[in-house]
């Protein structure tokens, strides 16, 4: 096995527990009507956008086919997941700062919960 199959292993391993970290957050606050924690989303997000672009790079690198398409839409998906996580993040700082309940993010959460889902169903039906 060449060191560039054990990157792109490793890169594939660090970009499903990226997901797992949005998803798994998500599907356990859920049920939650204020108090929301986004920062496994964020950390899971940014790990998602860069192990996804370096495995493109690793491919490329590896003259190892590339569904561009499906890059794009990918890549798309992950960057509104880490926008809308990134913009709860800030309104639930200033929703705290004012003492005011959170409870108004529960739909951002959603939103990119099922975003973060849409991008695993197009990894896995997009061959």
């Amino acid at each position: 096995m060449s060191a560039l199959e054990i990157a792109r292993i490793a890169l594939l391993v660090v970009h499903l527990v990226g997901s797992a970290a949005i998803v798994g957050s998500f599907i356990l606050q859920m049920p939650w009507r204020e108090r929301f924690d986004f920062s496994p989303l964020l950390v899971g997000s940014i790990v998602q956008v860069a192990s996804g672009c370096a495995l493109v790079a690793v491919r490329r690198i590896g003259d190892m086919p590339v569904l561009e398409a499906k890059m794009v839409v990918k890549l798309g998906l992950a960057l509104v997941v880490l926008a809308l996580v990134v913009v709860a993040l800030v309104q639930q700082r200033r929703l705290r700062a004012a003492g005011a309940s959170d409870s108004r993010l529960r739909p951002l959460l959603y939103v990119a919960g099922f975003t973060a889902i849409a991008d695993i169903a197009v990894a896995a039906a997009w061959t």
